[in-house]
């Protein structure tokens, strides 16, 4: 286990994850998770709803038009303003709440690069992609690669972001769950692309005790934090510094590939080599798993396609725009022998070579 400072640390944890060492940032993010939940839960409906509405009278043919025919809307822009402030106040009260503990935290990271069980491997010289380096992700101070603290920020930050459904990772640990196995029963080798924090990754071990699991990410703190995280919690997997794009395993030497929620965070170009190299890892037989936004239906859904705007221009999603229009179906379907598709909020790809 990781020695801490309990006397700084005297709040422990919250769920999985390390608790603010303030009850009054704890409290203040509770009121942002909440608020959150009124602008999705509440306002959403009626906000998209208003929308569609107004577009039968006068259907937008750009989403340039679709922008002048919403953003007048009351309610639109009541809902797009309290997304885009709660997302910020979310994230910059999380980095101040944790800077007090900074030094026990980069302590407890580099302890934990020194303990298993599992490993942590870091690439001495890596260089970020440009796509990567200039974005901050959902508006997090720093993106994923800045601060040493990113993980921790990342995980709690996050935890508002599920409006409270994952602190104890129920969301992934049953998503996990849903990943079918191969026809054959053999699972040897899973791999988490863009695992972030590696909560995954955990529970896949958990799934899967036999196998050697493996968690990638491009960006460092996330990887030391979910070293650590997995030692505290005993996951015995491989964290490694890699692009999805250009990963270090032989052709068809996985069983099972878990592909969450990246595609729509890179250039579409990217978005293909990712595919084909995932292609190239899971062996015959095996299963890849692709989880992420909801492709555009046709007609695409007026609500939908300001909704995707809104993203990319206000919360650090520059690419999801043009990846909900890209046809990621047609080309999985190209790739993979088979291809299961189901759809709600978003959509799951299930791809056997």
């Amino acid at each position: 286990m990781i020695q801490t400072d309990e006397a700084v640390r005297e709040r422990g944890f919250l769920g999985t994850m390390t608790a603010l060492p303030r009850f009054d940032d704890g409290s203040y993010l509770d009121f942002i998770e909440g608020l959150r939940r009124y602008a999705l839960t509440v306002l959403n409906p009626v906000a998209a709803a208003a929308v569609r509405e107004r577009a039968t009278t006068a259907r937008p043919e750009t989403i340039e038009s679709a922008r002048e025919l919403a953003d007048p809307i009351p309610v639109v822009g009541l809902r797009n303003r309290i997304l885009r402030s709660t997302q910020d106040m979310n994230w910059n009260r999380v980095v101040t709440g944790y800077e007090p503990l900074r030094p026990t935290l980069e302590a407890e990271l580099a302890a934990a690069e020194r303990q298993g069980p599992g490993r942590l491997e870091l690439v001495d010289d890596w260089e970020y992609p440009e796509y990567y380096r200039t974005v901050h992700y959902h508006r997090q101070p720093g993106g994923y690669h800045e601060d040493p603290l990113a993980g921790y920020v990342y995980h709690y930050g996050t935890k508002v972001f599920h409006l409270g459904t994952n602190d104890r990772d129920e969301a992934k640990i049953a998503r996990a769950m849903e990943v079918p196995e191969p026809a054959d029963g053999r699972v040897e080798r899973v791999l988490d692309i863009a695992c972030s924090i590696g909560a995954m990754t955990v529970a896949f071990k958990q799934r899967w005790p036999q196998a050697e699991v493996w968690g990638i990410d491009a960006a460092a703190p996330l990887l030391r934090y979910a070293h650590a995280r997995a030692v505290r919690v005993g996951g015995d997997v491989i964290f490694a510094q890699q692009l999805a794009e250009q990963l270090r395993f032989a052709d068809a030497s996985v069983d099972v590939a878990y592909l969450g929620t990246l595609l729509h965070e890179v250039p579409h170009e990217v978005a293909v080599r990712i595919v084909h190299e995932a292609r190239r890892v899971v062996r015959p037989g095996g299963v890849l798993v692709v989880h992420d936004m909801r492709q555009a239906g046709d007609p695409a859904d007026i609500w939908e396609e300001y909704d995707r705007d809104f993203d990319c221009r206000f919360n650090g999603e520059p690419y999801a725009y043009h990846f909900v229009h890209a046809g990621f179906g047609t080309l999985l379907a190209e790739l993979f022998s088979s291809v299961t598709t189901s759809s709600g909020r978003t959509v799951t790809w299930v791809c056997v070579p």
